[in-house]
């Protein structure tokens, strides 16, 4: 018999450009206790934003369950089972898109090009083929798009979009990766 492979395996957590991550397992706000169940032994994932010396939760785009104890040089797998969303963290995320997604030259390049409608906002981690349309968990949201501009204000989020799939962490373009930093500071 042979085995196979799971669509769901768990993949490695790489750090691609726009993205600097820390795993910071001593000092990092905890999720909170009614957050789904207690996190015995988890690794909160945050951005490395300057702060005042004050933890934040703000900052942490959420937790890694270690299954034992982590190693400071060890490889942390991440994937949709054992992530645990910060709730605070991605309505912020979605701020800063509605604030300046109509500013990224990336997109701006997409709605010329696109010309009328309403036009996705991809992830970066699994972008789609040129003209196709991504999977709904991969679409951060769209924006509408009038004589190749996008409209400012329109920008509708996409309740579908995970933080973490099995292709990994979610990816903003790197204007708009630029901007959430500078939000998060």
């Amino acid at each position: 018999m042979v085995a196979r492979r799971s669509f769901w395996t768990a993949r490695a957590l790489h750090t691609p450009y726009p993205y600097k991550l820390i795993f910071d397992a001593k000092s990092s706000v905890l999720p909170p206790a009614s957050s789904q169940a207690a996190v015995p032994s988890a690794v909160a994932l945050r951005f490395p934003v300057k702060s005042t010396g004050q933890q934040s939760s703000d900052s942490v785009i959420g937790w890694i369950r270690a299954s034992s104890k982590v190693a400071a040089d060890s490889q942390i797998q991440i994937s949709p089972q054992n992530f645990i969303e910060n709730r605070q963290f991605w309505p912020l995320v979605l701020e800063v898109l509605e604030k300046h997604v109509h500013e990224d030259p990336e997109l701006q390049a997409q709605a010329a090009f696109q010309k009328t409608g309403w036009m996705n906002i991809a992830d970066g981690r699994n972008p789609p083929p040129l003209g196709r349309t991504g999977n709904a968990e991969d679409i951060v949201g769209c924006v509408l798009v009038k004589d190749k501009a996008m409209v400012p204000g329109t920008f509708q989020s996409n309740w579908a979009h995970r933080p973490v799939t099995a292709d990994g962490l979610f990816q903003l373009p790197k204007y708009l990766h630029a901007k959430l930093l500078e939000r998060l500071s």
